[in-house]
């Protein structure tokens, strides 16, 4: 084949438009799954402040 006479073949076409949507959509799932992941680690992090809150600060001791 020259380069003036390419084939068009629905077949390849089919094969990567899917193949395209495959990578699109395992990026959105992983691009949510870390979202939730960042989510579920706040609430984690929220929930530990929450159980073990800090020490209050002690007073001020000043000489004199």
């Amino acid at each position: 084949t020259s380069f003036g006479s390419l084939q068009y073949d629905s077949e390849i076409e089919r094969t990567a438009r899917a193949n395209r949507k495959a990578v699109r959509l395992a990026k959105e799932a992983a691009r949510q799954a870390e979202c939730e992941q960042i989510a579920s680690e706040e609430e984690v992090h929220i929930e530990m402040a929450e159980a073990h809150p800090q020490p209050p600060i002690p007073p001020r001791r000043t000489l004199g």
